[in-house]
């Protein structure tokens, strides 16, 4: 009974560049390789990862966008578009399981589970899931932390990306043990790639005009509250006056766009910080760089953090929890004090000065998430997950 192929979905609202879309993805393509019947739900449209999709997965964009809750009467109407066409593609594909993405896909999977269309796993991948950064409101989260009290209760489970995201679900809902056990706790994980070689190096690094002799650090994420480039940007300057050696690449796009390229303007920062938008070979630049860095406010267990750590990287990023939990401190990168640029500098400054220090952590690194993050692992426990459903 267990050899019989499943019929298993991933649904997220977006394919923009962002680490759980990114995991949806990989996990499709995964089930899809062993021979599952994978699919993979888009509410909206292709984006810049439909193309790291693989052929064997089937996937469904449904061209559909909310209404605003300001319009009530709207956006109950269009609520009820998107579950009709949701459970279309779902009883049309027959199928079986449903694993939910990120905040808005996790509502989906509310309502579908609430219609008793196919039973759902929604997934937190944030241990501060109910901040919205400058943009905080009680409200907002009071509505957010009752769905999510539904969620837990009606779904047929809830995945947390690790033992501290599922620890702060259970906090911030204050429910008790029996509503805590129906979260199961799947660590994030990425595959080991392959290193580049020497001409390869070179090339992606030209690519990305990093000066001949300068270490290449490299950061990546959406330019958001959350992930706090502006903090990495001010640390940059200080390394600059410092006169320390670097070139400093920031891969992503975002609301943050235009203050952060003002701001690396005002510190003289143009011949040393880049922003050259998404990087669709994000993977690829990792095994380029010689750092990876972080000035994220909070996380869960960041996957990118994983990728770059896997292709040999040493970290240096604020210690908030997610991050803590892979980082050790003079072993495979640097923590610095959350909030503060210039231990962040500091952070940098100690790997950009020694480059056998910089080879050693990023060795060690590459180590640990082979060891602890593997990517089968997360889809040997997945699978285990959906089993359930049809036991």
């Amino acid at each position: 009974m267990n050899n019989k192929p499943l019929c298993v979905a991933q649904l997220v609202e977006t394919m923009t560049m962002g680490g759980a879309e990114n995991l949806a993805v990989r996990i499709a393509n995964a089930l899809a390789a062993e021979g599952h019947q994978s699919h993979l739900i888009v509410v909206t449209e292709q984006d810049i990862l439909s193309d790291r999709v693989h052929p064997d997965v089937k996937v469904h964009y449904l061209g559909f966008w909310r209404s605003s809750i300001r319009n009530p009467f709207a956006f109950v109407a269009s609520l009820a578009r998107g579950l009709n066409l949701l459970t279309f593609v779902i009883k049309s594909e027959k199928i079986k399981v449903l694993q939910t993405h990120l905040p808005g896909a996790n509502f989906w999977g509310l309502l579908l589970e609430i219609k008793k269309v196919c039973p759902v796993y929604a997934t937190i991948h944030n241990n501060q899931e109910f901040r919205y950064g400058s943009h905080d409101n009680p409200m907002l989260a009071f509505f957010r932390k009752t769905a999510y009290k539904q969620i837990l209760n009606r779904c047929h489970g809830t995945i947390a990306v690790s033992e501290k995201v599922k620890t702060s679900l259970v906090q911030d809902l204050s429910v008790g043990p029996k509503a805590a056990a129906r979260v199961s706790v799947v660590a994030n994980g990425v595959e080991i790639p392959a290193l580049l070689s020497s001409d390869e190096k070179t090339n992606i690094r030209t690519e990305l005009k990093v000066p001949q002799g300068s270490p290449f650090i490299l950061a990546a994420g959406r330019f958001s509250d959350q992930k706090n480039f502006e903090d990495l940007v001010e640390a940059a300057g200080l390394l600059h006056q410092r006169e320390e050696r670097f070139y400093l690449v920031i891969g992503g796009e975002g609301k943050h766009r235009v203050a952060l390229e003002s701001q690396i303007q005002a510190l003289g920062l143009t011949d040393v910080v880049s922003l050259p938008g998404n990087l669709v070979n994000l993977n690829k630049v990792m095994l380029a760089a010689d750092v990876f860095t972080m000035s994220s406010l909070w996380e869960g267990l960041p996957l990118v953090l994983l990728e770059a750590m896997a292709a040999g990287l040493p970290g240096v990023a604020y210690g908030i929890p997610g991050i803590e939990e892979l980082i050790v401190p003079g072993e495979n990168g640097m923590l610095a004090q959350v909030g503060q640029p210039e231990s962040l500098a500091d952070g940098l400054a100690v790997v950009l000065q020694d480059s056998s220090k910089r080879f050693k952590m990023g060795q060690a690194g590459r180590q640990f998430v082979m060891q602890s993050y593997n990517f089968q692992g997360v889809i040997e426990k997945l699978t285990e997950l959906y089993l359930d459903v049809r036991r």
